[in-house]
């Protein structure tokens, strides 16, 4: 037996995937559990897939000064060693570009959850619909 939950106004819902509490709407917005969880994954790959790069990078500073004497020895342009230019110039730059491209992809995902097709929010509302008709044609028997 499935288990089943109570719902505002008296109704009973089951986990059928059409199931109006599977979905919530906000105007014209709806969110289903199955596009918010997919999304959610693919918001959590590259949430660690970007986290990921910035620790190995970070970590690669300390790294190379330990491995490579000449990453902090030798004066590379003006008297500037690697490993200053790199602390102090680049690794902001490639901060801000991995900063920007995260929230460029981050937007378009969020983009994706924003709104579902209009097919699918037609079909709840015919589901719907249907549901009060059935409803009603209960009353009245």
């Amino acid at each position: 037996m499935e288990p089943t939950v109570e719902i505002q106004g008296g109704v009973v819902a089951g986990d059928a995937p059409n199931d109006p509490s599977r979905h919530t709407r906000h105007g014209d917005h709806v969110d289903t559990i199955e596009s918010v969880d997919r999304v959610f994954l693919r918001q959590r790959r590259l949430s660690f897939s970007f986290g990921a790069v910035f620790f190995a990078v970070t970590l690669l500073i300390p790294a190379f000064t330990v491995w490579w004497p000449w990453w902090w020895s030798v004066k590379i342009w003006g008297g500037f060693t690697a490993n200053y230019l790199f602390v102090s110039l680049l690794y902001f730059v490639f901060l801000w570009v991995m900063a920007w491209t995260y929230a460029a992809r981050a937007d378009k995902l969020d983009s994706e959850l924003g709104w579902i097709n209009a097919e699918q929010a037609q079909e709840l509302e015919i589901e719907q619909i249907r549901a009060t008709a059935a409803e009603l044609e209960g009353e009245t028997i």
